[in-house]
């Protein structure tokens, strides 16, 4: 069976990068894996930022990190995206094709990184990965003790906020990239909790934030205030109807893959 890579590498024209987009848990990796991509240049500023960690010997295990070992981390990814934004910089300037696998958590920096592509001549495609919150911050709990310690755990709070912006980014996406877009869902087949409160019961409090600095009255009413309304946008989408479009557009990995298929090879 003829590869997508080597449709690509056989292909005339335009270098192309595929902008991967989904929260962590979603199961891009898995997805991934099954359309083929192997030996296509994958991107993750991830990468660094775990080799980071463990030169400064800090606990993959994040959701239960110490004040000082979030200090550490947050320096650790500092030093990871300025060393990742170069390497993507080189890949570039190379014309090389390749997959970034990220969130795709911020609109405006996708979308800066898509017209950056674009004038440097590459052709731009995303591939989009949904999944349910529960599946997210089930994923992510468990993943540093799956891996036997060699994979990061977020802070679950982390995990929730960057969900709640992926999966709101979708129509955004699907319109910003048009033709060359497709979307995946990758969800829980057992009945899933629909109350934002039990999933915060159930996933965050359990690796609530110890050591933190006492806040003053007006930081904890805008704290107050921000966490209001991330739940009031996370319940929305736990509705029955919350995520239903971004579930019907959804594709299969094999349309998926056909649809790779036909933009790399133009």
């Amino acid at each position: 069976m003829i590869s997508l890579v080597q449709i690509l590498r056989e292909a005339q024209g335009n270098p192309k990068a595929i902008i991967l987009a989904g929260a962590p848990g979603a199961g891009k990796g898995y997805v991934l894996r099954g359309l083929d991509l192997g030996g296509l240049k994958v991107m993750n500023v991830d990468d660094k930022y775990i080799a980071n960690l463990k030169q400064a010997n800090v606990s993959l295990d994040l959701k239960r990190s110490t004040p000082e070992e979030r200090s550490e981390a947050a320096k650790a990814m500092a030093a990871a995206v300025k060393d990742f934004k170069a390497d993507v910089a080189d890949t570039i300037e190379a014309k090389q094709s390749f997959i970034l696998d990220g969130t795709a958590a911020s609109v405006k920096q996708t979308t800066q990184l898509k017209q950056e592509l674009e004038e440097a001549g590459y052709e731009v495609f995303m591939l989009y990965v949904y999944t349910d919150l529960e599946r997210s911050l089930r994923q992510n709990q468990d993943r540093f003790e799956k891996s036997g310690g060699e994979d990061r755990s977020l802070a679950p709070a982390i995990v929730m906020r960057t969900w709640l912006d992926v999966t709101k980014n979708w129509a955004t996406y699907k319109d910003i990239f048009g033709d060359n877009f497709v979307s995946v869902a990758n969800t829980l087949e057992d009945e899933k909790l629909k109350d934002v409160e039990d999933v915060i019961k159930k996933y965050l409090d359990p690796f609530k934030p110890t050591g933190t600095k006492p806040k003053t009255p007006s930081q904890q009413a805008r704290s107050d205030k921000q966490k209001a309304e991330l739940n009031a946008d996370v319940q929305t989408l736990l509705s029955d109807n919350g995520a239903k479009e971004i579930i019907d557009s959804s594709v299969s990995k094999e349309e998926a893959q056909s649809k790779i298929k036909q933009f790399l090879s133009k």
